[in-house]
C-alpha cells in the first residue's frame, strides 16, 4: 500500500501523457487524528477526490453473492454485481444447521488495553480474550470438522494486540499456518473463510442510549469507520463470521445497518451457537474436480 506522495513518484520520474488510476474509494482512507489537518481535507483519499471523474467497474469475482449483498448495498449503491459461483459455506447456526455464508456472533467479552511493540514502535492497543478464544475455536472447527486447509482461513481484527493474542493461541494449538492479520494489512488479500474479531466491548450499563461523538470515539473508535468495516467483510470468498458485542456496535450507524441486514437474513446469533458442518474430505475432492 503506497502513500499518496509515493504514488506521485512515477509521475515526476516519467512525465506520462495520460494517467489511469485504479482503486476503491470505499476501502481504507488516511487516518488523521489532528483536527486542524482533518479540517484541511487531508483525511479524504486521492480516489475520493477524483470520484467525480471515475468509471465504476461494477463486477466482482471474489465473494459469494450472499457475502457481497451488504457491501454492495452499503458502499456501492447496490450496483456491485457478482460473476463468480462459490460453494455453500460450512458455517451453521446450532438452532438451524442450515449452511450460511455470513453470520454475526454476539459475545460480551472484556476489552483490555495493552501496550504492544510494532514495526513503528510501542503503541496502545486492545485485546478481548473471550473473542480470541471463540475465533480460534471456529477456525479449528473449520480445519478439523470441515477439512478446510489452514492456509485458506484468516482471522482478522482491527487491533495489533488482538492479532498477537490470537497468534499465540494458534501456535500453542499447532495451527500457526492460519493467517492472522489486522484489517489494515489484509487489504488486497482474500481467503475462503474469514473470522473477524471486532474486540470493542463494555457492560450494558455503560452504553449510552444516545451516544455523543466523544463517547463513540472513546468506546467504538475507528472500529466504526465504514471503510474499515468494508475492507474487513470483503476479504472472504465463501464464509464470513463476525464476532463482537452487538449492543455496543449498534451505537455505530455503520455497524447498526450491518446488524439490521444480518438479522433480517437470519444470520445473527450468539457467538457460542456458531458451529461448523462436518464434511468428509472426499466432498472437497469432488468439488475440486
Amino acid at each position: 500500500m503506497a502513500t499518496e506522495p509515493q504514488a506521485l513518484v512515477p509521475l515526476v520520474s516519467y512525465k506520462p501523457e495520460k494517467i489511469v488510476l485504479l482503486g476503491d474509494h470505499k476501502q481504507l482512507r488516511p487516518i488523521v487524528k489532528n483536527i486542524q489537518v482533518r479540517n484541511l481535507g487531508m483525511s479524504k483519499s486521492l480516489f475520493e477526490r477524483y470520484m467525480g471523474k471515475a468509471v465504476m467497474l461494477d463486477t466482482q469475482y471474489r465473494m459469494h453473492e450472499d457475502i457481497c449483498e451488504f457491501p454492495s448495498k452499503e458502499s456501492y449503491d447496490g450496483m456491485l454485481k457478482t460473476a463468480v459461483r462459490r460453494p455453500n459455506s460450512v458455517i451453521c447456526i446450532t438452532s438451524s444447521k442450515n449452511p450460511i455464508q455470513t453470520v454475526f456472533g454476539h459475545v460480551v467479552g472484556q476489552e483490555i488495553s495493552l501496550v504492544v511493540t510494532t514495526a513503528k514502535g510501542n503503541e496502545n492497543s486492545k485485546v478481548n480474550r473471550e473473542e480470541s478464544k471463540i475465533a480460534v475455536d471456529i477456525a479449528m472447527s473449520l480445519v478439523n470438522d470441515a477439512t478446510i486447509r489452514k492456509e485458506h482461513i484468516a482471522i482478522l481484527s482491527p487491533y495489533n494486540a488482538q492479532v498477537s493474542e490470537i497468534r499465540k493461541i494458534l501456535k500453542r494449538r499447532g495451527m500457526h499456518e492460519i493467517a492472522v492479520s489486522t484489517i489494515t494489512k489484509s487489504q488486497g488479500s482474500e481467503w475462503r473463510y474469514v473470522i473477524l474479531s471486532t474486540v470493542r466491548s463494555c457492560p450494558s450499563t455503560e452504553i449510552e442510549k444516545d451516544p455523543s461523538r466523544a463517547w463513540l470515539s472513546k468506546n467504538v473508535g475507528f472500529v466504526g469507520d465504514p471503510n474499515q468495516i468494508n475492507v474487513g467483510i470483503t476479504r472472504a470468498q465463501e464464509g464470513l463470521c463476525i464476532i463482537g458485542n452487538q449492543e455496543l456496535l449498534r451505537c455505530s450507524k455503520a455497524w447498526n445497518r450491518l446488524l439490521q441486514h444480518y438479522t433480517s437474513k437470519s444470520c445473527f446469533t450468539m457467538a457460542t451457537d456458531i458451529t461448523v458442518r462436518k464434511v468428509a474430505s472426499s466432498y472437497f475432492s469432488a468439488q475440486s474436480k
